[in-house]
């Protein structure tokens, strides 16, 4: 997928394997990688992690707790 896909495909890919979906449909993700893990796991910057969470926080997608990311609501498949 590296190939075929943008840092931000490849992040969405990588957030919607790792969440783990409860019984009323809330999805999350813990415990909460790091973003220098998740630069690893990608292929990029770690920089570009922290700017990707943080544009998906703004948006409302991403809500970034203490021990977990809550994935608000579904990702959008281009940003």
């Amino acid at each position: 997928s590296m190939a075929l896909l943008d840092t931000y495909g490849r992040l969405v890919n990588l957030l919607d394997t790792l969440a783990i979906v409860q019984p009323d449909g809330r999805r999350f993700i813990e415990p909460r990688p790091t973003h220098k893990d998740v630069a690893n796991r990608l292929g990029c910057s770690r920089e570009m992690v922290s700017r990707l969470t943080k544009d998906l926080e703004v948006g409302g997608y991403l809500q970034a707790l203490r021990t977990r990311w809550v994935l608000t609501r579904p990702l959008p498949l281009r940003w």
